[in-house]
């Protein structure tokens, strides 16, 4: 039996499958129709997985799964309503489309949930917006960035998750490593722990 530390791996490789699927499978086959169901299939079953509370959902990845179950039905029922101009313009900006759900998922977590778009803990609400923030803006740079530069996907939708997942897990460190280091402190005999200050 996995242990939880391969569990939480297995899980987070799991989350990471429908927007990895359908990145290898439209670059390799060239058939975005194929890629498209196969990648909202299994975010499908990520998104059951949310839902029943087996797995807590990254956030940028929670945004990168809703788009996925929902962009391939709804450009099919477009072509379906014979209007396949807007279809086509979806299938156009894609990676645009992409980052602009991320960042609509991470703005509701933001105003809704308690950790916010970080969904790490931190010591106060305006710690929590501020982190949020941060991300929003990095997302919003992302979606400006994939608007305007004609690139390959590697180029205008890999590397702004790429920035964005980095950019995460740098903030959730720098609050984990106070963290530490105030119960460290706290810890010590006679020895008072220093106000948490978490702001930017």
């Amino acid at each position: 039996m996995p242990g939880t530390q391969q569990k939480r791996l297995l899980l987070g490789i799991f989350e990471n499958l429908p927007g990895l699927s359908f990145l290898i499978l439209s670059q390799a086959s060239g058939d975005l129709r194929l890629a498209g169901w196969i990648g909202a299939v299994l975010a499908g079953f990520v998104c059951a997985t949310y839902i029943k509370h087996i797995l807590d959902p990254h956030p940028i990845l929670l945004g990168i799964n809703v788009f996925t179950v929902g962009i391939t039905p709804l450009i099919e029922g477009l072509f379906l309503l014979d209007m396949p101009h807007q279809a086509q313009w979806l299938v156009q900006n894609v990676d645009t489309a992409v980052l602009s759900s991320v960042f609509l998922i991470g703005l509701a977590l933001t105003l809704f949930a308690p950790n916010g778009f970080l969904a790490c803990r931190t010591e106060t609400r305006r710690q929590t917006l501020i982190y949020s923030a941060v991300l929003l803006a990095a997302s919003g740079t992302g979606i400006i960035w994939s608007a305007f530069v004609d690139a390959s996907p590697l180029l205008s939708l890999a590397m702004p998750l790429s920035l964005l997942f980095g950019l995460r897990q740098y903030l959730c460190a720098g609050l984990s490593d106070r963290q530490s280091l105030n119960s460290g402190l706290t810890a010590l005999p006679g020895a008072t722990a220093p106000s948490a200050d978490l702001t930017v």
